[in-house]
């Protein structure tokens, strides 16, 4: 979990998981909150406009993953606070996880 200046707040990685697993769900989340929408839609977004996320990915040193699993967390108001990374699954699993996480603790989740 990240905070909205793209702090880390909170991560966990359980025990047998890939080394790489922090770093690409930190990469999910990263990407999202710095281009104000889920990683789902950047992977739309790089489906369609290549150049724009490749261009992102290098201003944001390498640090987006443009698969989902990436997701914003919003307050009550609308207000972009965070974002969540999830990684370890297939990508729709991971975004699944993700929504229901924040789901759970009365946040709004925003996916792509």
């Amino acid at each position: 979990m990240l905070d909205g200046g793209g702090h880390v707040l909170v991560a966990e990685r359980a025990d047998g998981s890939p080394i790489g697993s922090f770093e690409i769900a930190r990469g999910k989340a990263y990407g999202a909150l710095a281009l104000g929408m889920g990683s789902r839609r950047i992977m739309e977004r790089a489906e369609a406009q290549p150049y724009f996320v490749t261009a992102a990915a290098a201003a944001l040193a390498g640090r987006l993953i443009p698969v989902p699993g990436g997701i914003l967390v919003r307050d009550g108001d609308g207000n972009a606070i965070g974002a969540l990374g999830v990684s370890g699954d297939a990508s729709d699993s991971d975004e699944a996880v993700g929504v229901a996480a924040i789901s759970a603790v009365h946040l709004i989740p925003q996916p792509s």
